[in-house]
Parts: structure tokens; sequence; C-alpha cells
């Protein structure tokens, strides 16, 4: 689920990535742009359309701008992107699955992490990219060729109504855009390696390579480093993952082959996490309705997790991560639906579908853990075959398994 505006234009998780990729973890210090700027980035661009196979078809505009006019962009562009109600619903979300802590402003931290790393951008209403002022002149390269990359694809692929094609809270979506991410992020790396003669497959993987360079990230990205955990990784999973997935497909078949993700995207976010379930024997997600409930509002927030969404929803509260990610794979397709009662209390229905009733067994065991590991000592607990109930002061759940299907229902008095 993309529950953060479209990934294509999160400056803050993208300089991260691409200073992590070049293993500069340091914090960018200020600097007036050379005077031949514009014309590097020009030069830039027609060596990008040669390293990604893409020819430009309309003149790419270039602008240098200043810190405070690319934030107020970035401000702008989360207010369009995302209205103040659905900010409102998404922070609800991750509040009551234990994401991020009661009383996090989520649109006033996202601008923040924007503020805090923003490297320039690509507006495709207007066809021009915008330079940073700023940047040490290496890392303006690598963003330069990041941000070209964007305006290829969007001249060849149309790529803003090719990632608006699916609601932001699908996890199809999120998927999608880490196509565009990685694609940009090889792209990048491609570039950056071309004068040493080496290419994108001579780097371990992307995420082996933040691994390596976070020590260095608390100094120079502190508001990033002080977010939850579940945002974080959220924020990354399209240049992280989506680089991966893409190395994957032009080891398989070169440019050509990720130009053909653009026609025939992952469905799913497992998809991208396993690519021989994309590549090889392909597992399409199944369709989920919410169940027929008259209880359900007509107003109601739906939404689909699916794998990553899952993983990060169980890892919210359970210690162990990697017995997350286990209870999360497998998964097979998941419907959410999230509503305030009368009473302000936060309800929250969710059907999953899984490869086999044994996988759904082993994800129902693990939320049932997850549920008591954030309960109170006083809380009431009741299980039979198949079910699981829980009862305390601020919130109630019934779980119950049929086969490979699980069925959540909960209540949340939780202040947000």
């Amino acid at each position: 689920m993309r529950m953060i505006p479209p990934f294509c234009t999160s400056r803050a998780a993208r300089l991260l990535a691409t200073t992590l990729a070049l293993g500069l973890c340091v914090p960018a210090r200020a600097q007036s742009p050379a005077p031949d700027l514009l014309a590097e980035a020009r030069a830039i661009a027609r060596e990008m359309a040669g390293i990604r196979g893409l020819a430009i078809l309309h003149p790419i505009e270039f602008e240098v701008s200043d810190k405070a006019t690319v934030t107020d962009y970035a401000r702008a562009s989360l207010s369009d992107q995302m209205p103040p109600g659905q900010w409102e619903t998404y922070e609800a979300l991750l509040v009551h699955t234990g994401m991020i802590p009661p009383g996090t402003d989520l649109q006033d931290l996202v601008l923040r992490l924007y503020a805090e790393q923003i490297a320039g951008y690509y507006d495709p209403a207007r066809k021009t990219f915008y330079l940073a002022d700023w940047l040490p002149r290496l890392l303006q390269r690598g963003v330069v060729a990041h941000e070209v990359t964007h305006a290829l694809q969007d001249q060849h692929f149309d790529l803003e109504r090719w990632l608006s094609a699916l609601s932001p809270t699908e996890d199809g979506a999120l998927a999608r855009a880490a196509i565009a991410e990685g694609d940009a992020m090889a792209s990048m790396i491609a570039f950056l390696l071309e004068p040493v003669g080496a290419g994108v497959q001579d780097l371990p993987p992307l995420s082996n390579l933040l691994e390596e360079g976070s020590a260095g990230m608390a100094a120079g990205y502190p508001t990033f480093d002080a977010a939850p955990q579940a945002l974080q990784q959220l924020l990354l999973f399209p240049y992280v993952e989506g680089s991966d997935f893409v190395r994957e497909a032009l080891a398989r078949g070169g440019w050509s082959a990720v130009d053909r993700l653009y026609r025939d995207p992952p469905a799913s976010t497992e998809q991208i996490l396993h690519p021989d379930r994309y590549f090889d024997v392909r597992d399409e997600p199944r369709d989920v309705s919410l169940p027929p409930d008259s209880t359900l509002p007509d107003d109601l927030s739906e939404g689909s997790w699916g794998e990553f969404g899952t993983r990060l929803a169980l890892a919210a509260t359970l210690a162990d991560t990697a017995l997350a990610a286990v209870a999360a794979s497998g998964w097979d397709g998941d419907r959410y639906g999230l509503w305030r009662d009368p009473s302000g209390s936060t309800r929250y229905v969710w059907v999953t579908l899984w490869d086999s009733p044994e996988i759904a067994e082993r994800f129902a065991n693990a939320y049932a853990q997850a549920a008591l590991d954030r309960a109170p000592a006083s809380a009431r607990i009741a299980t039979a075959e198949g079910r699981f109930e829980l009862t305390s002061d601020d919130r109630t759940l019934r779980l119950v398994r049929r086969g490979d299907a699980v069925e959540i229902r909960e209540t949340s008095r939780i202040e947000r």
C-alpha cells in the first residue's frame, strides 16, 4: 500500500538512497552552483538517453532553484496529492496498526522529511527539471541522472498517468512506484559507473549498500533517523527493493526488459520482493472483497496492504522482524476497510487470502501474537480452533480463519 504521496516525487527518500548508493552518508553542504551547471545537466540528459536507451522526444527544460522554492513545491505537492481528510485517514490507519505512535502529525513529518534531504525535482506538468543550487557537485550529477530518467520515463510511458492508474491505497500502486524508482536508481548507478567501465550488475544489491551505509545516517539525516521504522521502510521500498527488481529484469533482458515492465507491470509488492513470482511462474494476487455487512459505512476508506504492507503491520509490534517477514510470505490477496464510528472509535476490517490453509494459520498465529504483545496485562483473551479474540480498555479484536482466508475485525479507542 502506498500511503505516502507518489514516490517519484519523494525527494527525501530519493536523496537518501542516492547518497547511500554512492557511499556518501554525509549532509549536503551549501555551495554556489557552477556557472556551467545547466550546460552540464543538458549534457547528462543526452548521456542518460544513450545509457537508458530512451531517446529524448522533447527538449527537457532545466532551471536552477533554491531550497526555499523547492520546499514550497514539496508542500504544494503534498497538498495536491492528498487533501487534509485523506492525510487524517492515513494517519489513523498507521496509528491503529502501530506503525506510528499516537499524536504523530503525519503530514508535518513527511514534509520535514522532504525538506531535510530535498534534492530538486522534475515537474511533469511543466516538463521542467528544477536543479538544487546547494548540492555538492558529485551528488548533483547523480541526482540529475536520476531525475532525467524520470523525464525520459514520462516522455515514453506517460509516467504520471501510469503511476496514478491505481489508487495510492492499493498495493499495486507501490509496486508501480518501485518500477519507476528502481529504473531511475539503476540508470543513475549505470551513469556513475560508466567512467570506470563497470555496470549495474557489478555492484551488490542496493539493500546491502543501505545496510553498510546506515552508520552515517543519524548525523546526516536526523529527521529520517528519528522517524518510525515502518515509515522509513515505506519511503525506501521503491528505491531499494525496486532497484533490486529492476536489476533482475536487466539480467534477464537488458533495458528492453525494463521497458516491458511499464507495459506489463508487476501487480503486487509480493512480485517485487520475489522476482521469480513475476518472471518465472507468475503469481497474481486474487481479488478480495470486504464481507457484505450493513455496518460498513458509505464513506469507508479501502485499500490493500500486500505482502510488504502486511510485513510492516506485523513488524510494528513483533520484536522479531524476520518472523514478520516469514508470516507475511505466502500472501495471495487482501482488502482492508477503515472508518470512524459515531462514538469516535476507529473501526477496522481486514480480509486476507493465503497460498494454503497452513500459511493462513501461520499468519493468524503471528497476528494474534502481535496483538498479545501490544495488549495490557488486563486484556481478556479467548481462543478456539480458527478463532482468536481480545478485549481491553482501548481495543477489541476478533480474528477468524476459514481455510486459506483470515478475517480480522478491530475497534480501537486510541487518541491520535
